[in-house]
């Protein structure tokens, strides 16, 4: 008796650290070496500006005063790929490594700047960086792999030429999730208000752009809304964690440590601050596209709770009952390879939906035209964005010489033909009668012929 209470003593101990592991406690500090320093170097042009009858700027002159190489913007950014293991891909703002200009008051005078981004680089500590020059040998250069377009959601993703040494890959909470509206989040980055308080001498003083020099809030989510970029609508986060600038890029966390925002937002009215994130859910296509592999949030309090009832009952049954717990990861079969079986189908060929966002419609496919689907803008079938299981680029088919085939296009939750999922990037024969799906049965086809089924 007295052993079954103690395995029960320790089930329940063993229960609750599991989940104390998820309180939050720590989650800024614990994932400061996610985050990096970065700066954009080029060619800034400075022009004199002339004003209207309130002082205010409304043009410039077209020769310019001065032609510099400079370092231009900084910004934060966080790694993804392997959660907690060393990376070389790193996710920031567009803005960051974008080329820009404005008009700027200096001496009470007002100029127009053009800045030209010709490289971005990592900052191994704040002595790469001065106000006019940047010290490469303390840097690590990086290439842009992906820089949105000015309409769309304000990301970029950067390669660095090596892996960063001690700064780790972050989790991204799944795609499809939210964080709940009064939610307590954390802000991660390097803003630049703390370069005033940052003393780079050669003594005892950290290097601002070190993970000792990672400024860390913390706030709650106060909720989800769009922002108007150009003329599209994003959406993000509006939280009470603080940021300015310099944390452009930087991560923002839930209480697990998962990253579920890019701070990208400071908002002034009236006095009163207000801060904001781009969703996370934006990446997942984007990293997708890139072929980069982020782990999202991978801690499933179910797991250990399944564990720890398998232990109790076993002990409760007093060591004549046995429980036998299989976890296995839900996966369809798939084929790989190109296609092995060719089938001619009889033309002209439609695409009938039978479900989703198309469900009812039916659709040509001409020769020598393939029809793309996703929900990225240019796909033949555009899906909205945000459509359950529907990737960024998710899957063509196309008509050769009245040879039929689909192809998935790496999607996250795969292209099923008759119930079999594709190998990611592997293209099958389709017949007459054959049902695909899009993720799910939720969004699928039957290809027909003219006239449909």
């Amino acid at each position: 008796m007295k052993k079954k209470i103690a395995a029960l003593f320790l089930a329940v101990c063993l229960l609750t650290v599991a989940l104390a592991g998820c309180s939050g406690k720590n989650v800024g500090a614990d994932n400061r070496d996610g985050v990096v320093r970065i700066v954009a170097v080029g060619t800034m042009e400075l022009y004199e500006a002339f004003c209207d009858e309130n002082g205010e700027p409304e043009g410039y002159y077209n020769q310019p005063l001065r032609v510099f190489e400079t370092p231009l913007y900084t910004g934060s950014a966080f790694g993804v790929g392997k959660a907690g293991k060393e990376t070389q891909y790193y996710v920031t703002n567009r803005h960051v490594v974008a080329d820009g200009q404005g008009y700027v008051k200096i001496d009470g005078e007002y100029y127009y700047h053009s800045d030209h981004v010709e490289g971005v680089y990592i900052l191994k500590d704040d002595f790469a960086l001065t106000d006019s020059s940047l010290d490469t040998s303390r840097s690590v250069p990086c290439e842009i792999l992906y820089k949105a377009d000015s309409d769309e959601a304000d990301l970029a993703v950067l390669e660095a030429a090596e892996p960063i040494k001690g700064r780790k890959a972050l989790p991204l909470l799944k795609e499809g999730q939210d964080v709940d509206i009064g939610s307590e989040v954390w802000a991660l980055g390097y803003p630049g208000a703390s370069d005033n308080f940052v003393v780079n001498t050669l003594g005892n003083q950290k290097y601002y752009a070190t993970v000792e020099g990672v400024t860390v809030t913390n706030g709650s989510v106060s909720l989800h809304s769009k922002m108007a970029v150009g003329d599209a609508q994003v959406n993000v986060i509006q939280h009470t964690a603080s940021i300015n600038q310099g944390n452009s890029g930087g991560p923002l966390l839930d209480d697990r440590g998962a990253v579920v925002g890019v701070n990208t937002w400071t908002v002034e009215d009236n006095n009163q601050k207000y801060f904001y994130s781009i969703e996370i859910s934006y990446l997942w296509d984007i990293l997708e596209d890139l072929r980069i592999e982020p782990d999202p949030y991978g801690f499933d309090s179910w797991l250990i709770i399944l564990l720890i009832a398998a232990v109790v009952l076993v002990v409760l049954g007093g060591g004549t009952a046995i429980l036998i717990v299989v976890l296995k990861k839900k996966k369809g079969p798939q084929t790989g390879g190109e296609v092995t079986d060719t089938y001619t189908v009889a033309v002209p060929v439609r695409l009938q939906f039978t479900s989703g966002v198309f469900g009812g419609r039916r659709f040509a496919v001409e020769e020598g035209s393939p029809v793309t689907m996703g929900v990225a803008p240019g796909n033949g079938l555009q899906f909205p964005e945000r459509t359950p299981g529907v990737s960024h680029s998710h899957a063509t088919v196309t008509l050769s010489a009245g040879k039929l085939t689909v192809r998935d296009m790496g999607s996250t939750y795969g292209t099923w033909v008759n119930g079999q999922r594709l190998a990611p990037n592997t293209s099958v024969a389709l017949r007459m009668g054959d049902r695909v799906w899009l993720g799910s049965d939720q969004q699928s086809f039957t290809v027909t012929g003219k006239g449909g089924v």
